[in-house]
């Protein structure tokens, strides 16, 4: 299938992909927050700082490639590079246009930016349409603010949809996933993939209970009993329950 977006190399080395919908001709100084001035405002949650902006009609969620883990405390924002489209920013704008594509709960992708930093390596940045009025579910369970049944229920079937079209995130925690007053969505697609069909459904447990882990973090001084909200969740994963 042609990509629905379009592609320009500047003679930086700097790679960008973009929807030609929502933006035309993008430079790399759109992937800058100081470039934005006093329409950008910085956003904590989970790893580290993503950033609003706010221009015109858009509002857009700018986020920085960083590594986590044990390598992250030496090398934040720098990765080996291998090819512009095997680029982890590159390669999430393309995975978030697929789904977008297929009619799946996700932010549309706006623009993606890889640059070159040096003969092997790269950073880079991705920009999103900002789902407004959403909170995370994680933000909703720490305050002790748990979600009504359904909506339990709905992120539930929210998941089954990725897992129906075989699609694996890599870090499905209760930070990732967003709710407004009429929706459930799937965020953060870094390293995540659509798996080959044919497979068994030992990777959907997993990513169940990946899931399930980041809630039992979340509520780990008893605060909040998660028991039967996760069944609400599983029954709506599993087809039972009310709508």
């Amino acid at each position: 299938m042609t990509p629905a977006y379009q592609t320009i190399l500047e003679e930086t080395g700097d790679f960008i992909v973009y929807d030609e919908a929502l933006i035309s001709a993008p430079t790399a100084r759109l992937f800058c927050p100081e470039e934005w001035g006093h329409n950008v405002t910085p956003h904590s949650e989970g790893r580290g700082t993503v950033w609003f902006v706010e221009q015109g009609d858009n509002r857009w969620v700018l986020k920085a490639f960083r590594r986590g883990g044990f390598v992250g405390r030496f090398i934040r924002e720098h990765y080996v590079f291998l090819g512009n489209r095997r680029a982890r920013m590159i390669r999430e704008f393309e995975l978030l246009s697929r789904l977008h594509r297929l009619g799946l709960p996700v932010p549309r992708p706006v623009a993606a930016c890889l640059n070159r930093t040096g003969m092997l390596s790269y950073s880079g940045s991705l920009i999103t349409e900002r789902l407004d009025n959403a909170r995370s579910l994680a933000l909703c369970v720490s305050r002790g603010e748990l979600p009504e049944d359904h909506q339990w229920r709905e992120i539930g079937r929210m998941i089954k949809k990725f897992h129906d079209n075989h699609v694996f995130h890599s870090d499905l925690n209760a930070g990732n996933v967003l709710l407004d007053e009429s929706a459930v969505y799937l965020i953060d697609f870094d390293r995540s993939h659509i798996r080959p069909s044919g497979l068994g459904g030992d990777w959907r447990r997993a990513n169940l209970q990946r899931l399930r882990r980041s809630l039992d973090k979340l509520s780990a001084h008893g605060l909040v009993d998660l028991e039967r909200p996760w069944g609400l969740l599983r029954d709506g994963y599993d087809g039972a329950g009310a709508r």
